[in-house]
């Protein structure tokens, strides 16, 4: 019984034992199991994740594609277009003077993408489309001009016609007249032929003066056809080209003793006070080889269509009169002229930076500042699709400061994107007419002229307002 007991103790440890054995490997396989069926699963939601990225990546894609007008290329085929597009468009040139391509590209080579080259297209485009309405314009005045001329040498030609007809049946009735005396007397038959003599002799002149009305009419008709001629290659497709600078107005009255004009543009032109006006002769055109007689300054707007002006510079030899044409660079009839500015403004070549004075001559002649940097180097406003010129100061020094050149970097590279029209100061102090009064400066940019002219002008506004004469312009308001 004792073996038989100890046989059985034995098989129950034994038992025991692979009990315990195979629970743990039991325990060990399931949480294997667990292990394996969790890493699976985050292995497919990783492998979902990895496909939608996938698949929105490919919209995108897809999206790009669409909006740039090649969904069934290829990346590789897109690429090839776009460096052909950029070769074939990215290449145009920037028109000279004169209006013929020259050697300056358009757009940088280096940093060329398809939004840039359309703003640079949409800038030209404008540019172009405002030339061609002013070429039409003088295409239309030429042919109007043509058309007057015309009228003229026609009626010059049926009046010569006419006398030339009436001379002939003159001779015809002396002819008659002397064959019916033939019979007479040898001293009527003298007479006779001496008138006879006379007559043909004058409409043998008659005849001469209208041969050279003729020539002088077909003279006038081939220099008119030349002339039209020229503006046709001159501004193809009906005008297009290089426009002119077009007078803006002209001086309705003039008061001498007040030193006061008066023009035909105000509150309904959107006139600014304070606007600058060079005055032209009424029979002179506006433009670089013009000689101006003076220059005027809007002092009070009294209407939709009438302004008084003080006279800022006059000759006593060439005076200024009702009809003469006003022009300034900063502002046109209905609209503004926007600028932006860039670099230290150093008119006077000093060395100082007179921004106020700049910013001072543009305000004054209606024009508009879009973006500029303000003496400190911070950018102030921005510059747009609307913005036209660009005027070009001395680049920043050595010394200045990071955020003046970064700056102003910024807005050299603005101003190539939108193809804007580029002044320097040169070209800008000529436009606006400066010229430097004194080299003493007070707190604020103004000259010790400056403060002088401004009280002058208080002082010729006040007697000017109680001087003001019945016969001047009334308003039209």
């Amino acid at each position: 019984m004792a073996r038989e007991s100890q046989g059985l103790q034995v098989l129950l440890i034994v038992f025991v034992m692979l009990t315990v054995v195979l629970g743990v490997t039991t325990y060990l396989y399931v949480k294997r199991a667990d292990e394996t069926t969790h890493a699976a699963t985050a292995a497919k939601a990783d492998q979902k994740k990895a496909e939608e990225a996938t698949a929105d990546k490919q919209k995108e894609c897809d999206l790009l594609k669409q909006l740039i007008g090649m969904p069934e290329r290829t990346i590789e085929e897109i690429k090839k277009q776009h460096d052909d597009d950029m070769a074939t468009y990215g290449n145009a040139r920037r028109p000279a003077a004169d209006g013929t391509p020259s050697d300056t590209p358009l757009f940088d080579s280096n940093n060329l993408h398809y939004q840039r080259l359309l703003a640079g297209m949409f800038k030209t485009i404008e540019d172009r489309s405002a030339e061609l309405v002013q070429s039409r314009a003088t295409l239309a005045d030429l042919q109007a001009r043509f058309k007057t001329r015309e009228d003229q040498k026609d009626e010059a030609m049926k009046r010569v016609s006419g006398d030339y007809k009436s001379m002939e049946d003159k001779i015809k009735q002396i002819g008659t007249d002397f064959v019916a005396v033939n019979t007479g007397t040898s001293a009527e038959v003298k007479v006779m032929v001496e008138k006879v003599t006379k007559v043909s002799t004058e409409a043998a002149e008659a005849q001469k003066e209208a041969e050279k009305e003729k020539k002088n009419a077909r003279d006038v008709v081939a220099q008119k056809e030349k002339e039209i001629q020229d503006v046709i290659k001159a501004h193809p497709a009906a005008g297009e080209g290089g426009g002119t600078e077009t007078p803006q107005g002209e001086i309705t009255w003039v008061s001498d003793a007040q030193k006061m004009v008066w023009i035909n543009r105000g509150q309904a032109d959107g006139l600014p006070r304070q606007t600058k006006f060079t005055v032209y002769s009424a029979d002179s055109s506006v433009g670089a080889k013009a000689v101006k007689k003076g220059q005027i300054e809007v002092m009070r707007i009294e209407g939709a269509h009438t302004a008084q002006c003080r006279i800022l510079e006059d000759k006593l030899a060439d005076p200024i009169m009702a009809g003469d044409k006003v022009f300034t660079y900063g502002w046109s009839p209905g609209q503004q002229d926007h600028f932006a500015l860039a670099g230290v403004m150093n008119l006077d070549g000093d060395g100082r930076n007179q921004l106020n004075i700049v910013r001072g001559l543009i305000t004054q002649n209606g024009g508009v500042i879009d973006c500029q940097l303000d003496e400190q180097g911070h950018k102030v406003g921005l510059v747009t699709p609307s913005t036209r010129f660009a005027v070009i100061g001395d680049p920043p020094e050595k010394n200045a400061s990071p955020e003046f050149i970064k700056n102003n970097g910024e807005i050299l590279r603005d101003v190539d994107r939108y193809q804007l029209r580029k002044l320097t100061l040169a070209d800008f102090k000529q436009r606006m007419n400066y010229q430097k009064t004194s080299s003493v400066e007070h707190f604020g940019g103004a000259s010790t002229s400056d403060v002088g002219r401004a009280a002058s002008a208080l002082k010729s506004n006040k007697a000017a307002a109680s001087k003001a004469a019945p016969s001047e312009p009334k308003s039209d308001e």
